[in-house]
């Protein structure tokens, strides 16, 4: 499967993910949760000369705030059991000495606080996710700004919200990096991805990211404990990179350094191989992650593992193409399938200096994602 035609590609897209999909009549879900990722939160600031994310200009944070209250009303999104955010919660979270850095921090604390999922819970509603983490791990800054690597222990969960980290959030220790629950017979497994440039000729720009032989073996783990398990019916993994052969949507995942050996200098593992052989190994249903802020939600297929984009919440006004709809997933896993339903956010502009409300959130598709591994019960 790895060494995919496009046309084999796409067609196994087309085969894996659904234009639309309902739920059968009476049947129930494993488990739901809010999917956000990609907010990419910022105060007003120019990178490279021009204007960054323009939705999130001083007052337009109640967009973000609009599409929480969205999801605290809508029938179906207040249903879930949990949220979580896939990275790039921050903007300038790559560097924990950027100017801007604790204004974006104050403002993603103070929106997310309108989702009630991200209210504080008792240690016994926290219990039943049995949540756990790597440990301490080494904070590293983003785009080699020369800082020392720093120890930092993630923080206790407290309420149902998960976060972790992106290429935008390595600089703080606010988000997640490796971690590990579950939810209603269904184990997700998160892990981080670090980033790294690719030569790129002058004025274009090209990234990827690794795996580290740390995260492979907690990932390693983690998968042996969920086979083991016969309280587990479904397993997820999420991470901030798409780990599908790249194609017109996924433009820069996670890549063996084996793919273009001449480009990483070194720099690459193999640990993509490795996870892969993992998921064949211990069995995996679905792979969920961001970055490249594709609003279609495309889905590609690694083997039998279903990969899926899952968009962003950082709209461009006025923008063409599908990352200028800023969207989110209520995701429903079932026995033997996946269906997203996918949101678009609030839409605020600002005019004469006051935030004008252009549109609220509503449903756009659904996206199903029927799982390649059978299961009986």
């Amino acid at each position: 499967m790895e060494n995919l035609s496009r046309r084999s590609f796409l067609g196994l897209t087309a085969c894996a993910a659904a234009a639309s999909a309902t739920p059968a009549q009476g049947e129930a879900p494993l488990c739901r949760f809010l999917f956000f990722c990609d907010v990419h939160v910022e105060r007003d600031w120019l990178e490279r000369g021009r204007d960054v994310y323009t939705c999130w200009k001083p007052g337009n944070h109640l967009a973000l705030e609009l599409t929480y209250a969205f999801a605290n009303a809508d029938p179906l999104c207040r249903t879930a059991d949990f949220a979580l955010f896939g990275g790039d919660q921050l903007n300038t979270g790559y560097w924990s000495e950027h100017q801007e850095l604790e204004a974006e921090r104050e403002i993603f604390r103070r929106t997310l606080s309108r989702l009630e999922l991200a209210r504080p819970a008792s240690s016994a509603e926290l219990a039943r996710f049995d949540f756990h983490t790597s440990g301490p791990y080494l904070l590293t800054q983003n785009l080699g700004r020369g800082e020392k690597p720093f120890t930092v222990t993630p923080p206790p969960l407290s309420s149902r919200v998960i976060a972790i980290q992106g290429n935008h959030d390595t600089g703080v220790a606010d988000f997640y990096r490796e971690c590990a629950f579950r939810c209603g017979g269904v184990k997700f497994i998160t892990f981080f991805a670090p980033y790294v440039g690719l030569p790129a000729p002058k004025g274009q720009y090209r990234s990827t990211a690794s795996i580290s032989d740390a995260s492979l073996d907690f990932i390693a783990r983690e998968l042996a404990s969920a086979a083991s398990d016969p309280t587990i019916r479904r397993t997820v993994l999420v991470s901030h990179w798409a780990i599908a052969p790249r194609g017109p949507d996924f433009k820069c995942p996670i890549l063996d350094r084996l793919d273009e050996t001449p480009l990483y200098g070194g720099k690459m593992n193999d640990n993509r191989g490795k996870l892969l052989a993992l998921v064949e190994k211990y069995g995996c249903d679905l792979y969920l992650n961001g970055h490249e802020h594709n609003g279609r939600f495309p889905v590609g297929l690694v083997g039998r593992l279903p990969d899926v984009n899952c968009g962003t919440l950082t709209a461009r006004p006025n923008g063409k193409g599908p990352e200028s709809g800023g969207a989110f997933a209520l995701v429903e896993i079932f026995a033997n399938r996946a269906v997203l339903h996918v949101h678009s956010r609030a839409e605020v502009a600002m005019e004469g200096g006051k935030p004008v409300v252009l549109a609220q959130p509503r449903h756009l598709f659904d996206r199903e994602v029927v799982f390649a591994q059978k299961i009986v019960g």
